[in-house]
């Protein structure tokens, strides 16, 4: 009985441990700011969304007082490459990517640090560092 009560136990702990990237990840991140080269640009109008594999990218124009976003999905590839992807929805990618830094549809990052209030991405020479919303 005791060893069936432990083999239970160490699946679960198993299970709860191969997932704990993903599971910190779930939420909304607000970008703070992006490091190139030693510049540091602020930045407090750009969220990533992650629920499970799904993705929304949001940017908030303070212009028109407002928020664009694009959907997607995201994939972890081990515990330290991210990608992601977006769709053509609510509209083309064509008229969101200006928006962004991205120039394509598709992104890879890697993941330098993730806790539960702070993401750290890194992609091209740029560092991009998050707190949790």
């Amino acid at each position: 009985m005791v060893r069936n009560i432990l083999i239970v136990f160490c699946v679960i702990l198993f299970a709860s441990c191969s997932k704990d990237t993903e599971s910190k990840l779930f939420g909304k991140w607000q970008l703070q700011k992006i490091e190139t080269g030693g510049d540091v640009e602020n930045v407090d109008t750009v969220y990533f969304n992650f629920e499970h594999s799904l993705f929304m990218y949001q940017v908030y124009l303070p212009a028109i007082d407002s928020f664009r976003h694009q959907y997607g999905y995201n994939t972890l590839e081990g515990e330290k490459t991210l990608l992601l992807e977006l769709e053509n929805n609510p509209g083309p990618i064509s008229k969101f990517l200006p928006y962004t830094d991205w120039n394509s549809s598709k992104q890879t990052y890697t993941i330098d640090k993730l806790e539960s209030k702070q993401l750290i991405l890194s992609r091209e020479g740029k560092t991009y560092s998050f707190r949790k919303f």
